[in-house]
């Protein structure tokens, strides 16, 4: 059974190691080796496991450059569940005056410490081969012994390239490594490249080569050329970014029965995986309070190339507009978690099968909307009749004029301010909807919908206003622009 390496271009080739054994990695300077290393410990520590690593680098420098893949080696090393061992400047001398290569690594033994590492990292085994010049391969065959009495899954660095460059001393732990795999760099100065397999004792994914590029916050991205659809695995990953409520668990259920279903809360908790990108679509929940940041996260994905399919959700019913918003702003579908399960799941995987989104966000600005003031940003303040009219004027007169409905509801008891604060929870005031008062009557207007499609809206009002106020509600609705003549009479304050 493979385990998973960390090393995204590695994983997309050969689907993961065999634990235990041995993998060389060669590559120039600059071409991820040390970044590798990283990545490859960091599943260890993520599963809480323990983890060491072998180098030249002032830990310092260590821990920087942990911090700038988004990997926490700090709180790792606090914990006691990482090893970070640096070699002496005067290794090699005290190496070569050695009786023999078993007392050197007895040292790195004991640096490790009494438990034994599940991963080991060796950047780089340059050291140990200029031991070796006096010796023969005796510095190798002793590190193949350590390896083999700690048992860890161990990844060893080589600068430059193991087939370019052969050194006869490394030929025993080539014989032995269960893969041998290199970073080729490319030349137009980003941090881009590509692994190459030039050895592995099973059976590999593809014969590559993967290509790469390093990015802040995430480490190995994997690039794919345009039209590339991505792998299999990626198609059958979904991930759920939680802006607002939990995703419903009987969905997920059902997602999960074909999917790997990846959950993340907030846009900080899913960094690393939206910009690797590696998901067959990106699950954004929202509700109205959040729409505006979902929106904006989407256009900013979609501008910084992102071309992981979005599907945002609510479980709100989906008006016309609410779509129209979020196909503008880049996404890919807009969908509602009333819908039946299985069209839910149906339209979840058609998306995530398409490979690559080609939706684009609007090049012009969304036209302003006119809405509900607030006092401080958060608590929505009510319009009185003539702001109110005012509002639906100017949506009359716009040059893009939309279809709407203007309601009139009117308590039974005659709390009007009651029944207003009661439809300012329930209306999308982010999405345009205004609510107001006149007199006896509370106002509404609610965007992009017809009278008709109001049911399920009004049937919530009036089940919440009996729950709270034992009273009922007498509600007249008027559609623009089939109503026009009477919506045009109602701005003007006339009788209608």
């Amino acid at each position: 059974m493979l385990i998973q390496s960390g090393i995204v271009p590695l994983d997309d080739l050969v689907g993961g190691l065999i634990p235990g054994r041995s993998y060389l990695l060669s590559g120039n300077a600059g071409a991820g080796k040390s970044v590798s290393c990283l990545e490859f410990l960091d599943v260890a520590l993520e599963r809480g496991e323990f983890a060491a690593l072998l180098t030249h680098d002032d830990p310092t420098d260590v821990l920087s450059s942990a911090a700038f893949l988004g990997i926490d080696l700090h709180r790792a090393l606090v914990e006691e569940r990482f090893a970070l061992i640096r070699y002496r400047p005067t290794f090699v001398k005290l190496a070569v005056r050695a009786p023999n290569m078993d007392e050197v690594f007895a040292e790195l033994t004991r640096a490790i410490g009494p438990k034994k590492p599940i991963r080991l990292a060796i950047d780089s085994i340059v050291p140990v081969l200029e031991c070796g010049r006096n010796s023969g391969a005796a510095s190798i065959f002793a590190l193949i012994h350590v390896l083999d009495d700690l048992g860890a899954t161990a990844l060893l660095t080589y600068p430059g390239d193991l087939a370019g460059l052969y050194n006869p001393r490394l030929e025993p732990l080539v014989q032995r490594a269960a893969g041998v795999f290199h970073l080729a760099t490319r030349s137009h100065g980003r941090r881009d490249g590509a692994l190459e397999i030039r050895k592995l004792r099973y059976e590999a994914r593809s014969l590559g080569p993967a290509a790469f590029r390093i990015q802040a916050g995430a480490g190995f991205v994997p690039v794919h050329e345009p039209g590339e659809p991505p792998s299999p695995d990626v198609q059958r990953k979904l991930l759920v970014l939680n802006l607002a409520d939990p995703f419903p668990g009987d969905l997920l259920q059902m997602l999960e029965r074909d999917h790997t279903v990846v959950v993340r809360t907030g846009v900080s908790g899913a960094t690393s995986d939206l910009v690797r990108g590696e998901a067959g679509a990106l699950l954004i929940t929202v509700r109205r309070d959040v729409m505006r940041d979902a929106l904006q996260l989407v256009r900013e994905l979609r501008r910084s190339g992102s071309t992981i399919p979005i599907v945002v959700v609510t479980p709100y019913l989906v008006r016309s507009s609410d779509r129209t918003r979020a196909l503008r702003a880049g996404a890919d579908d807009f969908l509602s978690t009333n819908l039946q399960p299985e069209e839910f799941v149906a339209r979840v995987e058609s998306i995530a099968q398409r490979g690559h989104s080609e939706s684009v966000p609007d090049s012009e600005p969304e036209p302003p909307a006119i809405l509900q003031p607030t006092a401080d940003g958060e608590s929505y303040l009510l319009l009185d009749g003539a702001q109110f009219r005012r509002a639906v004027g100017l949506h009359v007169t716009g040059e893009r004029a939309p279809f709407f409905t203007v309601a009139r509801a009117e308590p039974g008891n005659g709390d009007v301010m009651a029944l207003a604060d009661l439809a300012l929870r329930m209306s999308r005031l982010a999405s345009g909807d205004l609510v107001g008062f006149d007199g006896r009557s509370v106002l509404l207007y609610l965007d992009a919908a017809r009278p008709k499609d109001l049911k399920a809206y009004l049937g919530r009002l009036h089940d919440e206003w009996r729950g709270a106020a034992a009273d009922d509600i007498a509600v007249e609705t008027f559609g623009y622009p089939a109503e026009e003549e009477w919506m045009r009479t109602f701005v003007r304050g006339e009788p209608a």
